[in-house]
């Protein structure tokens, strides 16, 4: 091997990588053929590394690939009917979610590090950058002891909050669900929270509360946006 070939070699130390269990290929790679492969790597270019969701369109899929919105659209489904994916449908999106192949004695993924990176479009292009949302800081508002305590709803919004730290198991994050409330649609809370509440324990990687809470941040954080154009 010459030095020219050598520098040229892939290398996960070098932004642009993605990875994909290899189940994809060795045993789901016939029944998916090669479009439902593409649509699934792009998915998975999308997929945020900690919780391996995205939010791309389909209309986007489908020119980023070269196929029609009816194949990516048809791919999809299949995705999901092979428990490869699982999908939240929201009125202006779809939220999808990787799930990883129920297989016996799975081969490891290419690389399993955690980069928590999340870029503007939430892909997971390696960019070490941190969620900042200037609405809603898990320090600056941290369940008090004298908080919970003897704590009644009064409001509406307090009652939604209740609801949300109770659903997920997660009361000392009550003032944390309060904000929520404060700050999004009662709509977009509960279609998000009857979601969650019907994926299988064996598709949830950390907790329920963690992934409810990073979506409804994803939610924050397009509002935010919103405001500011």
């Amino acid at each position: 091997m010459d030095k020219n070939t050598k520098n040229k070699l892939r290398s996960i130390e070098k932004p642009g990588w993605y990875w994909i269990n290899r189940e994809i290929i060795t045993v789901y790679g016939k029944r998916l053929k090669s479009s439902g492969i593409a649509v699934y790597n792009v998915l998975a270019s999308y997929a945020n590394q900690k919780t391996q969701t995205c939010f791309p369109s389909q209309q986007s899929i489908a020119e980023l690939l070269g196929l029609s919105r009816m194949t990516v659209n048809r791919k999809i489904k299949q995705l999901k009917e092979l428990d490869l994916l699982d999908i939240m449908k929201l009125k202006s999106h779809c939220s999808y979610f990787l799930l990883r192949p129920d297989v016996p004695d799975p081969l490891q993924p290419c690389d399993k590090r955690d980069t928590g990176g999340v870029s503007a479009e939430d892909t997971n292009n390696n960019n070490r950058t941190r969620i900042n949302n200037n609405n809603i800081d898990n320090k600056n508002i941290l369940a008090k002891d004298d908080f919970l305590k003897g704590f009644e709803p009064k409001t509406r919004e307090e009652l939604l909050a209740l609801d949300m730290a109770e659903a997920v198991n997660d009361l000392k994050s009550l003032p944390l669900y309060l904000n929520y409330a404060k700050t999004l649609p009662e709509s977009v809370i509960r279609e998000t929270l009857s979601w969650i509440k019907r994926i299988p324990d064996k598709n949830i990687k950390k907790s329920r509360a963690s992934l409810f809470n990073f979506i409804l941040k994803q939610h924050v954080k397009k509002i935010s946006s919103n405001h500011r154009h």
